[in-house]
């Protein structure tokens, strides 16, 4: 009996909890929180000093008037910076702050999420909010995708519409610039907003006037903010570390194959190695299929061999079956552009000289020619030279369509005097020799390097040392500062070009040096009679390369500089052969006719037939 009225007493105690709890949840729910709701905008900031949302405006609103503190609270609830401290605050009103992303030290806070709390401490209440503020102060990734077309032609008549796309944070108007790399320094020719489906659209034009763009190489950098405002410039400046946003030229080692643009309105490109007389040489014109008319000179000649109308991007050229060794010229005009080839022929000896008398092979330097013209090949903006890149693909266009470098100096005046001279030759190009076709340097009695080779096959390199120490042949090198660099031949790509050395392949150090005013070069040595009748004094250059030092176990010759014991034109024996050096890259410009000289033209054949007898 008495058990039973201790259970009736607990289960009423148990009502009357549960009836009173439920008074007081009402009474809670009715009553109107003080802190109504907290506010924050942005909702991300960047303190980073760029003045771009490096602060944000917080707060909270107020039903009623209180004494409150208020803070920021990083994600373990721990506070990093507090705005109010137990202030009476005014009731009915929104309260604003603002938060620069730094803690109560004055330090920016660590990247991360952080909320805000209310605390009451009168009435022991903390409310903290559920809004975060995001603090941010890296940069965006963000690349550049792709750049298509990567080739245009403004002469077609047809609109330029490049489209740029990129990767990285949605916005609404990301920067655009576009710089032209090829001029000197780079420059900002076009600047404009893309999308926020990160792209932009370039029409081919400038900001300056609206005009088309001249041709060149063309590569773009994106501007980009992030929502907390961290700005990228994609790709990054010359110089600048990853990322950055700092002003200047896009760096080429940033840059990837594909993002840049090319303007050409004509190119040319034909074959480096040697064309046989009788047969066809196949180039290539572009950058699209357009008609073009096309001539075939010979160096030296006006007079057009070939010449005729095509339409498309393929010319076939047919060479006379009766067409003298020489270099030939492929012109080819459209839309008012012209663009030229030089083609290496091997084909009759000059008339009046017997078929079979043995002729020197002239090696022209056409790696050289590909490996220092500036050619945008993987289209990321910038033009590559072996001198820069370490691999470029071959034959590739010349620069702006013209002849190759130092060719007009160099290479056109030594050969058009080979040909008024009747000094016969066979021809071929180091590219040629590195691939086993055309004319080979064992059937050479001597062998003429005609103009600057900066580059050459690592087997060409040896072959023709071997020529000439093992096989007593001569050989000589025209140009400056050549026979230092080697390169791999890799299928159609050149690749791996070596530093410069100090020595040339036969071991002799040189130095360029200027001479202001032009002087001639004086007689000091003359065993081999290269220089007979010249009165010892000789030319007239203003560049002169001076030997320094010959190779080991080599024995001078011939020799004349401007200083005695400083030899520039050289003859040496380097073991059963005869290495010779003219001494300065000018001296092809003396055979010129207009020059009047006639001591460097005698010193030329004496040398020519020095080669020929081997």
């Amino acid at each position: 009996m008495q058990s039973s009225r201790l259970v009736r007493a607990v289960f009423a105690a148990l009502v009357l909890a549960t009836a009173v709890a439920f008074v007081l949840t009402q009474a809670l729910k009715t009553e109107i929180p003080v802190v109504l709701r907290f506010a924050t905008a942005p909702l991300a900031i960047s303190p980073n000093g760029d003045s771009v949302r490096d602060e944000a405006t917080v707060g909270f609103d107020l039903t009623e008037p209180a004494e409150v503190s208020f803070s920021i609270i990083d994600r373990d609830g721990a506070p990093v910076r507090e705005l109010v401290d137990d202030e009476e605050l005014a009731g009915d009103a929104k309260h604003r702050y603002t938060w620069n992303g730094r803690d109560d030290d004055g330090e920016v806070v660590p990247d991360g999420t952080y909320r805000m709390r209310v605390v009451r401490r009168k009435e022991g209440r903390i409310v903290n909010s559920y809004k975060t503020i995001e603090v941010d102060t890296r940069p965006p990734r963000v690349t550049l995708r792709s750049a298509t077309p990567g080739v245009v032609d403004p002469s077609g008549g047809e609109p330029v519409s490049i489209r740029i796309r990129y990767r990285g944070p949605r916005t609404a108007h990301p920067e655009l610039r576009v710089w032209r790399t090829d001029a000197a320094p780079p420059e900002v020719v076009r600047r404009f907003r893309g999308g926020p489906d990160r792209s932009g659209t370039w029409n081919g034009r400038d900001s300056a006037d609206g005009e088309l763009v001249p041709d060149g190489d063309y590569a773009f950098q994106v501007r980009v903010r992030d929502r907390a405002g961290n700005e990228t410039l994609a790709p990054p400046a010359a110089g600048a570390r990853p990322r950055s946003a700092a002003p200047g030229p896009p760096s080429a080692a940033a840059a990837r194959p594909g993002t840049g643009v090319a303007v050409r309105r004509l190119t040319l490109v034909g074959p480096l190695t040697v064309v046989a007389a009788g047969s066809v040489a196949r180039l290539e014109v572009g950058p699209d299929e357009r008609p073009f008319r096309f001539a075939l000179t010979r160096l030296g000649s006006p007079k057009e061999i070939r010449d005729g109308r095509r339409s498309g991007g393929a010319l076939r050229v047919h060479l006379p079956d009766d067409a003298r060794t020489g270099v030939y010229v492929v012109r080819v005009r459209s839309r008012g552009r012209e663009a030229a080839w030089p083609l290496a022929v091997a084909g009759l000896p000059p008339r009046g000289v017997a078929p079979d008398r043995p002729r020197p092979l002239v090696v022209l330097p056409a790696i050289t020619w590909q490996g220092a013209s500036p050619h945008d090949s993987d289209l990321d903006g910038f033009a590559e030279t072996l001198r820069d890149a370490g691999s470029i693909p071959v034959p590739r266009p010349l620069a702006n369509g013209r002849m190759p470098p130092r060719f007009a100096g160099e290479i056109s005046p030594l050969l058009r005097f080979l040909d008024r001279a009747r000094l016969a030759y066979d021809l071929t190009t180091d590219l040629a020799l590195a691939r086993g076709e055309g004319p080979a340097l064992g059937n050479a009695p001597g062998i003429a390097i005609a103009g600057t080779a900066t580059w050459l096959p690592r087997g060409v390199r040896d072959r023709l040392r071997e020529e000439v120490e093992r096989h007593g042949k001569p050989a000589i090198a025209f140009g400056a500062a050549s026979l230092r660099r080697t390169v791999d031949l890799d299928g159609g790509r050149l690749r791996f070009p070596s530093p410069p050395r100090p020595d040339d392949l036969f071991g002799e150090r040189t130095e360029l040096e200027s001479v202001e005013p032009p002087a001639p070069l004086s007689v000091e040595r003359d065993r081999l009679g290269l220089l007979e009748g010249v009165d010892g004094l000789f030319g007239e250059f203003g560049l002169v390369e001076r030997s320094v030092s010959l190779p080991d176990d080599a024995r001078l010759l011939t020799g004349a500089g401007r200083e005695p014991g400083e030899p520039a034109f050289v003859a040496y024996r380097l073991g059963e052969g005869i290495v010779l050096r003219p001494g300065t890259p000018e001296w092809a410009r003396r055979l010129e006719e207009r020059t009047l000289d006639d001591e460097v033209p005698a010193i030329t054949r004496r040398v020519w037939r020095l080669l020929g007898r081997g």
